[in-house]
């Protein structure tokens, strides 16, 4: 992430955008992974100064070991805890820089998705191999969704999930058009087992036709 970040500063050096905007840029596009304030002035420099690598320059001295398997494995058990968890949480806790973190954070395969790390399951290439990449969910960010067997479930699969915004009042076509319609065909009866109950629930749906769920997504716009 942070060598992304400095090919995108040394664009806006070009640019001859001033380093505090330069900033608030990358605050507004990364968030809580984005370069500290500090070292997006030192960047800015370094590009001013017609260095055009975005490596960081060699250090005398011991080499840098922060970026060590036992510190990836703690930062990874800090993320699966609480996957709200900021890049200053995490350096704090493991007792490195936001830098390493940021390192250790992109070599693990996370991203961040409405506050939310989420692991990064499938590459480009692999997207393009997936049986069926043309199936988009939308649900909610309910714990059961949001768990890790759940999204590598659906990476499996080859669907795409559309962001949820958390604690969002949207709703999902479910709520507003296809529960209301389940209730309305099953009301009255009764039911002796759960497998009578899945088996008229899913007569139910194999009865509202292709046109029911077509009306169905076509009303989320306004909803």
């Amino acid at each position: 992430m942070s060598f992304r970040q400095r090919a995108v500063i040394e664009f806006l050096v070009k640019e001859e955008i001033p380093a505090a905007e330069i900033h608030q840029t990358l605050q507004r596009a990364y968030g809580s992974v984005c370069l500290g304030a500090s070292s997006v002035r030192r960047w800015v420099k370094h590009f001013k100064d017609r260095n055009a690598s975005i490596e960081d320059e060699p250090r005398s001295g011991r080499p840098r070991t922060a970026s060590t398997e036992r510190n990836k494995e703690r930062v990874d058990e800090i993320i699966q805890e609480d996957r709200r968890v900021t890049v200053d949480t995490i350096a704090r806790k493991v007792g490195i820089g936001h830098s390493a973190v940021q390192e250790m954070i992109e070599s693990l395969g996370y991203r961040k998705v409405c506050a939310r790390w989420v692991p990064r399951l499938l590459t480009e290439d692999h997207k393009d191999k997936r049986p069926g990449r043309n199936i988009i969910i939308l649900h909610d960010n309910d714990r059961p969704h949001a768990a890790r067997l759940t999204l590598e479930a659906i990476a499996k699969m080859g669907w795409e999930v559309l962001p949820h915004p958390s604690y969002s009042p949207d709703l999902e076509p479910s709520d507003y058009h296809l529960f209301g319609f389940v209730k309305d065909q099953l009301r009255g009866q009764r039911f002796e087992t759960r497998k009578a109950i899945q088996k008229a629930v899913r007569q139910c749906l194999r009865m509202a036709g292709t046109e029911f769920y077509r009306r169905g997504i076509f009303k989320l716009q306004e909803r």
